[in-house]
């Protein structure tokens, strides 16, 4: 299992690179515009090969992980 997927570290390492990744982005986001519920989310990029990784969370108390989607 790569690094991508297990439970987020801060900041992860790439799987390919095994270079640690860098973030990118951070923020908030509806899930459903209007509607939605809104999320929190970290997004990391592999400053040698461009990969990329979000993590989310909709509570702060929540562990972050990655979207189903």
């Amino acid at each position: 299992m790569s690094v991508e997927t297990d439970p987020i570290t801060d900041p992860p390492t790439c799987s390919v690179c095994d270079v640690e990744m860098r973030l990118s982005g951070e923020g908030t986001s509806k899930t459903v515009p209007l509607i939605g519920s809104q999320v929190e989310f970290r997004q990391f990029n592999c400053p040698e090969c461009g990969r990329g990784v979000r993590y989310e969370r909709s509570d702060p108390d929540e562990a972050w992980s990655r979207p189903t989607r």
